[in-house]
């Protein structure tokens, strides 16, 4: 009777003792000294462990230890690195291999024309930011442009719907600007003192207000080439917004001339190659409108519009080889 109580008491005892955690033993090459830790976790280039003395937590590089000793003495830590570091020269070479078989990996190039305008119109379909609404004024850009702010915010909606290939062109129905709703007030623009318009929003141009804060907010990118190459074109009202927008987004400038750069050096290879004599003439036309575009383009800044006649018509004559 008198065993079974101290056997039971001693169970008792085992069961409410902590769990003896897992230590290691390090040392450094050309230092005798041994030290036991409590481990902690291991990655491919360093373990982490805690003194038993205190509650300080250490970080040793495994260049910085005697790595025979270690892989004598620490079996279970070492086997764990080793299955770790097999692991991530797995994971490379499997990303290497798949690598050599990406179908991504080099562009498809193309045999003719139509191949190449296939290819061209795909990439005037990759997605545009717009305007920042951070770095623009509303009121600001109104006034440069005289321009109803119903119609900006409308604008965007145009630019969005012609962004896609199959979209109508026709334009949201424009408010008419009643007498009442009209009111001027002074402002300060750089020093000079400006009159600028003050119109009532429509309910359609509050809600495209509200869908292109939105769209930029979130980083989406709704437009593209060839929504702005379909909107610049038609120019007159429906145009006048998208150009102010293009004077002032840089980066839509850049990657739209990087696409007008990169198809008219592919139509000039393209060109010269013997297959595509037949072509010849129809590749020169395409090259020298892209060519034109890309000029064009990179000429446009916020503060000159002296090529907006001009982009125009190159919008209208690419437009003319892509959509046919």
């Amino acid at each position: 009777m008198q065993l079974v109580r101290l056997l039971l008491v001693a169970s008792l005892a085992l069961a409410t003792l902590p769990a003896f955690a897992e230590t290691v033993h390090l040392r450094r090459p050309g230092n005798a000294t041994t030290i036991t830790f409590e481990y902690i976790t291991l990655d491919e280039t360093a373990i982490m462990v805690k003194r038993l003395d205190s509650d300080a937590v250490l970080n040793y590089k495994w260049d910085d230890l005697d790595l025979d000793w270690i892989k004598k003495n620490n079996p279970n830590i070492w086997a764990e690195r080793e299955l770790l570091l097999a692991e991530t020269k797995a994971q490379k070479k499997m990303t290497k291999k798949e690598a050599e078989v990406d179908p991504f990996a080099q562009e498809a190039t193309a045999t003719d024309t139509k191949s190449l305008v296939k290819k061209l119109l795909i990439s005037l379909q990759d997605g545009l930011k717009g305007m920042s609404f951070e770095a623009n004024r509303t009121e600001a850009v109104c006034n440069e442009f005289q321009l109803d702010e119903n119609l900006l915010w409308l604008g965007f909606d145009d630019l969005k719907r012609a962004s896609q290939l199959s979209g109508k062109l026709e334009a949201t129905a424009r408010p008419q600007v009643a007498v009442e709703d009209y009111t001027d007030t002074k402002t300060k623009l750089k020093g000079k003192t400006v009159t600028m318009a003050k119109f009532r929003k429509s309910a359609e141009a509050t809600a495209a207000e509200a869908t292109a804060r939105k769209d930029f907010a979130e980083g989406s990118r709704p437009y593209n080439t060839l929504g702005y190459l379909r909107t610049l074109a038609e120019g007159g009202t429906k145009g006048k917004p998208i150009w102010m927008m293009l004077r002032r987004s840089t980066a839509d400038r850049e990657a739209m001339k990087a696409i007008f750069d990169k198809y008219a050096k592919m139509a000039s290879e393209l060109a010269d190659k013997p297959e595509a004599k037949a072509s010849k003439g129809e590749l020169m036309i395409l090259k020298k409108a892209l060519e034109n575009c890309a000029e064009s383009v990179g000429k446009v800044t916020r503060e000159s519009n002296a090529v907006e006649a001009r982009l125009q018509t190159d919008c209208r004559t690419l437009l003319t080889l892509v959509l046919r």
